[in-house]
């Protein structure tokens, strides 16, 4: 079967973010339709072993059932020669990049910046990756930045932390441009907020000036401001 443009579109989301909700496909896909398209779209691409269903997204604080989540099916990863196995389980970090990726086109729309450019799992030389870099144009603020966000679920220890800081660190003993992005690490709540900035206060100054720590919520007027 044929698939349509938007068909595409949907494949390469997920396969961007690995896995996505049907949420985020609908608001980034389908804002221009209604909400029986995307559900009718979704269907039949699993139908057609395009994509497959992980489970749902834990519920809201709200209740009720949370949304589907997706992932390449058998047949999408052979159409767009992805080698990595099915997951069996819904993976909450990749959904948050999703989100975090989703509050920047929110914020696009409305007008309140431009996003240039942006990629999932940048190499940062020389030995890390970003979980997302995002390019930024503010024309009321006529300037332009630039992002290593990092999706924090907070179940990785000091260690990892310290050993992550490390990293970006020597990338920027080594870069030759004038200016290296901040580093802003991206939570849900509070209390892992304050955990990552006490840590960051134990780095010297100038490794505590790139780092930034904010709440989901909180980031896109966070960054008008950095």
């Amino acid at each position: 079967m044929e698939l349509t443009t938007r068909d595409y579109e949907v494949l390469k989301l997920t396969q961007t973010f690995s896995q996505v909700a049907s949420t985020h496909i609908t608001e980034l896909l389908f804002a221009d339709v209604s909400h029986s398209v995307p559900d009718r779209v979704l269907g039949r691409l699993v139908r057609l072993s395009y994509l497959s269903r992980v489970g749902r997204r834990a519920a809201s604080t709200k209740g009720g059932a949370g949304a589907f989540v997706y992932q390449l099916g058998r047949a999408g990863r052979l159409l767009l020669d992805v080698e990595e196995r099915l997951s069996p389980n819904v993976n909450n970090h990749a959904l948050m990049m999703a989100d975090t990726y989703l509050e920047l086109r929110r914020a696009e729309k409305a007008g309140v910046f431009t996003v240039t450019a942006w990629e999932v799992e940048r190499r940062v030389p020389p030995n890390v990756r970003a979980d997302l870099f995002v390019s930024l144009d503010y024309p009321q603020q006529g300037r332009s930045s630039a992002y290593f966000l990092e999706i924090d679920l907070s179940t990785e220890q000091p260690a990892r932390i310290r050993e992550k800081v490390a990293g970006y660190w020597r990338a920027v003993e080594v870069s030759t441009a004038d200016y290296f992005p901040y580093v802003v690490f991206v939570v849900r709540h509070q209390v892992r907020k304050n955990e990552l900035g006490r840590i960051f206060r134990q780095f010297p100054e100038e490794q505590r000036d790139m780092l930034r720590v904010y709440l989901i919520g909180e980031l896109i007027p966070e960054l008008m401001r950095l």
